[in-house]
């Protein structure tokens, strides 16, 4: 006797989320909002902020946004999800779900 297989009829979850950006990101991206999607249920803010600079694709954008030294989102960018700080949050490992928006804000210095 042959085995049956079962198969599910579920959707694989997809994941959407929509990055703004502010002042100097939304010139270098040339837009003021990134649509991100991806198969997988959550992505860590780190995760998102990576696939950003992938989408965008623009070494002046990444650099902007990523220290060189740390290979992390440098001091002068805020970043929030849904209107949260993430210092308030997980930091970078924030698990981001679907339909979260995240904004990135440069911090201009100056006197």
């Amino acid at each position: 006797m042959r085995s049956k297989c079962s198969y599910s009829n579920r959707e694989v979850a997809r994941l959407v989320v929509k990055v703004k950006l502010i002042g100097a990101l939304k010139k270098l991206a040339e837009s003021s909002e990134v649509h991100l999607e991806t198969r997988k249920g959550t992505l860590t803010l780190s995760e998102v902020i990576r696939r950003l600079c992938d989408k965008v694709s623009r070494p002046e954008f990444t650099q902007t946004i990523i220290d060189p030294s740390s290979g992390t989102v440098g001091p002068h960018i805020i970043i929030l999800v849904n209107d949260r700080d993430i210092s308030v949050l997980r930091g970078l490992e924030t698990e981001i779900r679907s339909n979260d928006a995240v904004t990135l804000v440069p911090v201009a210095h100056g006197g």
